[in-house]
Parts: structure tokens; sequence; C-alpha cells
């Protein structure tokens, strides 16, 4: 059983790992924004009542889960949701595992991208994922050799998608950060996923003609040419690197090309 806090666990990869997680009796700290979307993936990990219609016997033996809310791009709502899960996980060996899965990507040209958006892109991507792992260390370090920290980074890190390019310059940075932690974290393990394209959440927020516009351009450039994977298919992928110490630490998530 891995005892593991996921930043970024209310929508996406988060939210389907967390699930996953649950499902087969981790105890897990699920932390983002919003609070509500977390409870629901807990209360989803509780075994519906029997045919009777009395809770069944493993209902009452659900998973130990807690929800917190936590705003990445504040260093000290970083610090306070890794205390917290520390504190929850103490009672059941101690935290184990970090996924930082958190992420934000504003649609425009580099050129049109403000100030405070970058940000707000690197704050959220980059800062809060070394200042969550930087806090998490301590807690890590009593596990040496089973302790790991999984950061999701992004396949368009080498060829940048136009309309994306200040979300690929922090995954970038989120690739040197896993690096640096390799190096100096010895006895922690750091994987580092390259997601392909992956049916989210992740473009509701679009202003829906600019994104048709930049599809055509993705589609003309062949940025399109991999089927879209679901959120379920990649956390089980990230899943089997964590269980498999002979896995490799760089694990790449695309789907198959599109016919």
């Amino acid at each position: 059983m891995r005892r593991i806090l996921v930043v970024g666990a209310s929508s996406g990869i988060g939210r389907a790992l967390s699930a996953q997680c649950l499902a087969r009796g981790d105890a897990v700290v699920l932390a983002a924004r919003r609070r509500a979307l977390l409870d629901e993936v807990i209360a989803g990990s509780h075994r519906p009542a029997s045919a009777s219609g009395s809770p069944s016997a493993s209902a009452s033996a659900a998973p130990p889960a807690l929800a917190l809310a936590c705003d990445t791009s504040d260093p000290d709502s970083c610090d306070a949701v890794v205390a917290a899960a520390a504190a929850f996980l103490e009672g059941h060996g101690g935290l184990d595992t970090i996924v930082y899965a958190a992420g934000t990507a504003p649609l425009g040209s580099l050129t049109s991208t403000t100030a405070t958006q970058w940000h707000e892109i690197l704050a959220t991507n980059l800062v809060g994922a070394a200042l969550v792992v930087s806090a998490a260390l301590p807690h890590l370090d009593r596990h040496r050799g089973h302790s790991a920290v999984v950061l999701l980074s992004s396949s368009s890190v080498d060829t940048p998608w136009p309309g994306l390019v200040a979300y690929a310059a922090s995954k970038g940075g989120l690739n040197q950060l896993a690096l640096g932690l390799r190096a100096e974290a010895e006895g922690v393990r750091t994987i580092r996923v390259a997601v392909g394209p992956t049916a989210t959440s992740f473009a509701d927020g679009w202003d829906p003609d600019r994104f048709a516009t930049y599809f055509e351009q993705w589609a003309a450039e062949g940025h399109l040419r991999h089927e879209v994977l679901e959120p379920d298919w990649t956390a089980s992928a990230i899943l089997a690197a964590l269980d498999d110490p002979d896995s490799p630490d760089d694990l790449s998530v695309i789907g198959p090309e599109a016919s």
C-alpha cells in the first residue's frame, strides 16, 4: 500500500489516478483548489450497499482518504497541504509518494501572453511543484528505496504547439526540476511523465473561436497525429511505473498514431 499525496486531484489525470489508488486500497490525500470535486472522488471510492440495502462489509473498510483545498500558486498553501497530508498519513505508515498533476495553460500566442499569465503558468506548473516536493522531501527521506515523486510533464516540450508555447516552457522547466531532484534527493525515485494528448477539461476555459483557429493549425502541422487517451489509461500507466522499480524513470504516455 502506498501513502500518497496527489496534487491536482480534482480533474483529469490526477482525479483518475486518485480514484484508482483508492480503489486498490492506498491511503490517499487529494489536493486541489476545488475541494467539493475532491469529496466526490472520495465518495465514489466507497463501495455500494449490498442487495439487501444495508452497507456491505467492504464498504465499512473504505481506504483512508482526505481532501484538502490547495492553491499551488501560494507558497503557504503548498507548505500547509504537505504538513496536513503528512500528519494524516502518519497513522498509516507515513507519506511516501507525491504525484504533482496540477497544471494550467492559457491559449494564446507568445506575443499575447501577458506577464500576469506567465507568472500564473509558472507558479502553477513549475514553482508549485518545486515547493510541494521541497516540503515533502523530509517525509519521503524516511522511506528511501520506496518513496517516489511523480511529475506530469508534456510530450510537447520538444515541439511546442502554437498557442501553447508558455505551457511547453513551464513543462520544460519541470523536466529540469525532475533531473535536479534525481541529483539531490538520493534514495527518492523521481518519475518524469511526458503526457500526450489526453481527454481532460484542460481546454474548457479556452475561447472557442481561438481554439478552432489553432486546432486547424495543429492539424496542418501534424501535432494531432496521435489518438487522444482517456485519463484512466494514463493514470494506469503511471501506477504501473510506480509499482515496478525496474521501469524507466522517464515515462512517455502517448496514444498510438491516429489512423
